[in-house]
């Protein structure tokens, strides 16, 4: 399944799309207000979806042994500000 697997992690679809929301939200707001139409409802439709995703997968997750149970962020950020001055 991969290092970096989300099964056996219940719900991690939707911690995905939060931190990446708020890393989005973050560097629109640095970087071009005017994407801020953009980053917030697609936000919230993401993470609308993973929900829905993960409570259907959630008696598979719930079954098996995640790989890594220290995961927290088990994906990579698609937006991602580097923070250093």
């Amino acid at each position: 399944m991969g290092e970096d697997s989300t099964w056996g992690h219940p719900y991690s679809s939707v911690q995905t799309a939060a931190d990446n929301g708020a890393e989005c939200i973050v560097v629109s707001v640095l970087g071009a207000p005017p994407l801020l139409l953009f980053a917030i409802p697609i936000t919230l439709v993401d993470m609308g979806s993973a929900l829905v995703v993960d409570t259907v997968m959630l008696p598979i997750d719930l079954a098996m042994t995640p790989d890594d149970p220290d995961l927290k962020t088990p994906r990579s950020l698609v937006c991602h500000y580097d923070y250093k001055i």
